[in-house]
């Protein structure tokens, strides 16, 4: 669990990537969640995931825009971008928004509004590449072991081709 008070500004969690504008005092906590109850869904919608999903929520204030860390390599294939939008996860089902502005590491959305948000790709006829680093998490349910990963943009590479670095 993340959880940021910021005053008017822009910011980046160092972490998760996540990235804010806020034009007053803001506080803000996410969470990372598995795509695992959602992989269904995404397969019927023929989208896939492109980012972490995170659940944000404002405890105070409102942000001007939010840039949501994704690990799609664009390269030089600008259609990806036309294929890119936000899937938020509500209490009654999900909704698409479009993406304003897409970056080699970010999809800015102006004056969010937050549940467990991510972007999403729409599935095409071709594999498309990636740069992120694997996180490996291990949840102790009860007597039942999940292992699940969240996959981050690797935001701090200078290198323009996909990297993969695992972390445990």
């Amino acid at each position: 669990m993340f959880r940021h008070r910021t005053p008017k500004g822009s910011y980046e969690c160092t972490v998760s990537g996540l990235r804010w504008l806020c034009e007053r005092d803001v506080v803000l906590k996410y969470h990372f969640r598995t795509w695992e109850p959602y992989s269904q869904l995404l397969k019927d919608m023929q989208y896939t995931q492109g980012g972490p999903l995170l659940d944000i929520t404002m405890e105070l204030g409102e942000l001007e825009e939010v840039h949501l860390p994704h690990c799609v390599c664009l390269g030089t294939n600008r259609s990806l971008r036309n294929e890119m939008k936000i899937l938020h996860v509500e209490e009654h089902g999900v909704s698409l928004e479009e993406v304003h502005e897409v970056t080699r590491f970010h999809a800015k959305i102006l004056h969010p509004k937050f549940s467990a948000i991510s972007l999403i790709l729409r599935l095409l006829s071709w594999n498309v590449e990636v740069h992120c680093d694997v996180v490996l998490y291990l949840a102790f349910v009860a007597v039942k072991e999940n292992l699940f990963s969240v996959n981050l943009p690797d935001v701090y590479s200078n290198d323009s081709h996909p990297i993969c670095k695992f972390v445990c």
